[in-house]
């Protein structure tokens, strides 16, 4: 069901506009070597050439084109004096590759949530436009436009396993007529199972009345469990508090809503879980009620079974360990419910 060769969910941006990304080198250009000359050519500030500074052109940090730097601070690209062509050349700030605020480069680091896609359409994921030849730890599609695989947003699937046995991770044929799945499975898993589920740029689904979807597979107790991520249950990130999520809790008050206990079995079946069929999440110490908002991620875990540890005898209170075992688990066409 759905594949784009791009890959990642929230897309990184690029660190500033056009005007970051050249500042540094026009701005040098211009405003530096043309501004030298600007008082015996009229280049530096002349209304009718301005390489320095010209509001027609703007190349040494124009307010139409920001190449130079920002008009407010660059002193070298201003169209009110004309520096560019005089002063620009010795101390014009907006042409310094050093200190031009216009040459700063890199991603912009925000929240999960600072670009969210409003869904118009409840199709999300279905894996239609899988190639049949990417990975499907490569393979990613777009959401959020009018149709299926379309928009500005992207998702796609990722998995994770117990410690004990590496989850495989493909996309193989689906809930027919469909024709891709995503597909995982382990061998032998033996601490508590596996793990795995959709990564996307953040989404409002708040029009739809909950999350539906096709699955079949075994797990050890033949059941298995579905979470939502959410901004607000989600930590920031560890290298910069600036993005990631907004909990204020820690990894183990920091949880999405959930549904456990739904059935798993060899043949396809179709899930339909209701916003309000979710047990609440928590951020930090307030619950979380999902109403189809701010959604982050869609998450599954399939468990192993677990016994009363065979070394202590048969009436003791535990320790209960798990019965290692195969695991498979295969998602099709996700959608939301109208």
């Amino acid at each position: 069901m759905l594949a784009l060769l791009i890959a990642t969910a929230g897309c990184t941006k690029p660190g500033t506009d056009s005007g970051t990304a050249t500042g540094g080198a026009s701005g040098t250009a211009t405003g530096g070597q043309t501004g030298a000359t600007g008082g015996s050519t009229g280049s530096g500030g002349a209304a009718t050439t301005g390489t320095g500074g010209s509001s027609a052109t703007g190349s040494g940090g124009s307010p139409a084109t920001g190449t130079g730097g920002s008009s407010a601070t660059g002193t070298g690209g201003s169209s009110a004096t004309g520096s560019g062509g005089s002063t620009g050349g010795a101390t014009g700030t907006g042409g310094s590759a050093t200190t031009g605020t216009g040459g700063a480069g890199g991603a912009i680091v925000q929240k999960d949530c600072a670009t969210k896609t409003k869904l118009t359409t409840p199709v999300f994921l279905n894996f239609e436009n899988y190639d049949g030849i990417v990975t499907a730890d490569k393979y990613a599609t777009a959401f959020g436009g009018t149709t299926a695989n379309t928009g500005s947003a992207y998702a796609g699937v990722y998995s994770f396993g117990d410690g004990t046995a590496a989850p495989a991770l493909s996309i193989m044929p689906g809930h027919p007529p469909s024709n891709w799945a995503a597909s995982q499975s382990v061998a032998q898993a033996s601490a508590w199972g596996m793990g795995g589920g959709v990564w996307m740029g953040c989404a409002d689904a708040s029009t739809y009345k909950g999350i539906s979807f096709w699955v079949r597979g075994t797990s050890g107790t033949g059941t298995f469990s579905f979470n939502i991520n959410m901004e607000s249950t989600t930590l920031p990130d560890a290298t910069n508090a600036a993005g990631g999520g907004t909990c204020p809790g820690t990894a183990d008050s920091c949880k999405g809503p959930s549904k456990a206990n739904l059935p798993l079995t060899s043949d396809w079946t179709q899930v339909q879980i209701l916003w309000s069929d979710f047990a609440p999440g928590s951020s930090g110490t307030a619950a979380v009620v999902p109403d189809g908002n701010n959604i982050t991620g869609l998450v599954w875990d399939v468990p192993l079974a677990f016994h009363l540890d065979p070394t202590v005898p048969a009436d003791a209170a535990g320790p209960y360990v798990a019965i290692a075992g195969d695991l498979l688990i295969e998602v099709d066409d996700i959608s939301f419910i109208p």
